[in-house]
């Protein structure tokens, strides 16, 4: 059901170039009340089913957000020179826009130097984040783009790796500091992926509260000039952001996982903290 399910999907995806709404930029698909409930519905299920389907998770941000909800987000980045500054400027985070030689050269505990290493560690790009599609307003598509390209950085704010609980934490927090509803929908059926009790126990009783209590605390994140800002120390942002208790997303071993650590490779536990910087 699910690939019968999708593949309706990307039929219906195929149909919006016939539509007789006109683009509103370039790579929109302009849908109509129907199709956009059939849109949040259909990704819903398949990302469910299968959470590795980025493409259908990106589908449901966007036809699940209220309008309402995008622009109290705009809001928030228009409340701030830094954010209006996004809105004007309209950067985008991928390999092409930004340097990560650059970034691994800062010195150790920077958010750049922090981001890089985390990316590599974790095996993620940036570039793996889909383009908005289903966003009538062009200026609100970018918001949802930006809140889409940021995400990595949430999860290194966090100090959270790229796992199946890593990932709920993040929800979690998202949750609670965005209000969108698919941040909803995966925390609360995202614990179903779970196969271990013990993991399911951690994030009930700890890591679920703590991620709650953070993205409610924590200052808008929209507003954030993340490339004006790679040289500032890491933990200093997260005070300024009011976010306490983060954890040390490294697991001390060596490169692919194996051995342990060394001293200097950025992968060992602690690596981030001032007492370790160069």
């Amino acid at each position: 059901m699910p690939l019968r399910l999708s593949s309706s999907l990307g039929q219906l995806g195929a149909t919006r170039a016939r539509s007789t709404l006109a683009p509103a930029y370039p790579g929109h698909w302009p849908v109509g009340p129907l199709q956009n409930a059939f849109l949040a519905a259909g990704s819903a299920v398949v990302s469910l089913v299968d959470p590795y389907r980025h493409d259908m998770l990106a589908a449901l941000t966007e036809t699940s957000t209220p309008i309402s909800l995008l622009c109290s987000l705009r809001a928030q980045m228009v409340d701030s020179p830094s954010g209006r500054a996004i809105l004007h400027d309209r950067p985008r985070i991928s390999t092409s826009s930004v340097a990560l030689s650059e970034l691994r050269a800062l010195p150790r505990g920077t958010l750049g130097r922090e981001y890089a290493g985390w990316l590599e560690r974790c095996g993620v790009s940036p570039d793996t984040r889909d383009p908005v599609h289903y966003v009538d307003d062009e200026e609100l598509a970018y918001v949802v783009q930006r809140y889409r390209e940021s995400h990595d950085l949430y999860h290194l704010l966090l100090g959270q790796r790229v796992d199946i609980l890593s990932e709920l934490v993040v929800k979690y927090f998202e949750f609670a500091h965005f209000r969108t509803p698919v941040a909803g929908l995966s925390a609360a059926f995202g614990p179903l992926r779970l196969t271990k009790p013990a993991q399911r126990r951690a994030l009930v009783q700890d890591l679920a509260p703590w991620a709650l209590r953070q993205g409610a605390r924590c200052k808008p994140l929209l507003g954030i000039y993340w490339e004006r800002e790679w040289e500032r120390d890491l933990g200093e942002m997260r005070n300024e952001l009011g976010l306490e208790g983060v954890p040390d997303w490294r697991d001390g071993k060596g490169q692919g996982g194996m051995g342990k650590a060394e001293v200097g490779s950025d992968l060992e536990i602690g690596a981030g903290r001032r007492e370790y910087m160069d």
